[in-house]
């Protein structure tokens, strides 16, 4: 017996509300489901032109592969109407998350960051361990020109603490007055927006500018893609004011007032990966480039998906805090890179760092994984 679908005009309405009638102008071609990228791993576990159909008909949409979507916007550069899948998943999940129906994982995450302003195990009071013998200002204590927000992952990894420190090198090199948070400061909510929970959202953006606020900063300056989105692209819808910065946006306007040296040299062959909240969401492609290309000995070798047509390295959205089984996105993109010759993957975000470095180590690959700040410290260094 074929099961009846009843189209619920409400649902629709307000789906059309939340996304902005993102969904109106699909005409159900299938390229977004064929450009997932999860689907080219065979698994075939996310059907973009379904739950746009949902969107548009006003049927529920609950199956769980909702919250296996990586937001990526793969789909969103492949369709040929531009429709703006990702925000019809994230207007799905809101509604789901109003009926308390999301994974247990994300209300456990979403339960850390009220308690302790973290999405990753480790207490507020460690926050800003990783400064000691850096000489950096307490932004809670004392006004700073420019906010390095560190984020969540930056913050309690050891690993990623090092891209922090050598930030904070070349910035107080080029004689920035910076400074951080330290254990005043709490998670971006870029899981919060993502997951749906808009009330707890607002409540951590007002308490997140009030403290940017209070900084007197002129500039907020991040380490992370997803906490340079949420910063330039929804927290000035809840009041804050003070421009944002992604690092490599920074930098790069540094190396064009000519204020930064490289007069170090290093022999190396990289190929750039572009993270898909720095590229696809903020259209930062070309910054990274420049940066690298003004390195002596620096050899660019690109992939072949780079720019708009990279491929995810499965982190965001939320995939990151889920244990899903099977093939990883990060172990196609690693051996994508190695095809260059190149012997290291540069990607400017925490995640994507995290999961090539895991990638390369189960792979076997001889390839070393940098954020752009580390290999510019190295240069400064003469290493």
């Amino acid at each position: 017996m074929s099961r009846v679908l009843f189209v619920d005009v409400e649902l629709m309405e307000k789906l059309s509300q939340l996304t902005s009638a993102a969904a109106d102008y699909c005409y159900q071609c299938g390229t977004c489901t064929a450009a997932c990228p999860f689907n080219l791993l065979d698994q075939k576990i996310i059907n973009p032109r379904k739950i746009v159909r949902s969107a548009q008909l006003g049927i529920p949409y609950t199956d769980d592969s909702l919250w296996l979507c990586s937001t990526c916007g793969l789909c969103e550069v492949k369709c040929p109407w531009s429709i703006r899948i990702p925000d019809v998943v994230r207007g799905f999940r809101q509604i789901s998350v109003e009926k308390r129906m999301l994974p247990s994982k994300f209300e456990e995450i979403l339960w850390m960051i009220y308690e302790d302003g973290t999405a990753f195990p480790g207490s507020s009071i460690e926050r800003g361990s990783w400064t000691e013998g850096l000489g950096v200002k307490d932004a809670s204590k004392e006004k700073v020109d420019v906010l390095l927000y560190v984020g969540c992952a930056v913050s309690f990894d050891k690993r990623l603490q090092k891209i922090a420190r050598s930030l904070v090198r070349i910035l107080k090199n080029m004689g920035v007055d910076v400074g951080v948070l330290g254990r005043a400061e709490k998670c971006c909510g870029d899981l919060v927006y993502n997951v749906g929970e808009e009330a707890f959202l607002e409540e951590l953006v007002t308490q997140n500018t009030e403290s940017f606020n209070k900084t007197g900063a002129n500039t907020i300056i991040t380490i992370s893609p997803h906490s340079a989105y949420m910063f330039k692209k929804i927290y000035p819808k809840y009041g804050l004011k003070i421009p944002a910065l992604h690092n490599i946006e920074y930098i790069s306007q540094i190396v064009d007032e000519g204020k930064l040296k490289l007069d170090g040299r290093l022999d190396l062959e990289v190929t750039i990966h572009d993270p898909c909240y720095l590229g696809r969401y903020l259209k930062i492609y070309e910054e990274p480039r420049k940066i690298l290309s003004n390195i002596s000995g620096i050899k660019i070798s690109e992939m072949k998906n780079v720019k708009e047509n990279a491929v995810c390295c499965g982190s965001g959205g939320g995939r990151h805090f889920l244990d899903i089984h099977g093939e990883r996105l990060s172990h196609r993109r690693v051996l994508e890179a190695a095809e260059t010759g190149a012997n290291t993957l540069i990607a400017s975000c925490p995640f994507c760092i995290q999961n090539f470095e895991d990638s390369v180590k189960t792979k076997r690959l001889n390839m070393n994984v940098r954020d752009v700040v580390e290999i510019l410290d190295m240069c400064m260094k003469g290493v």
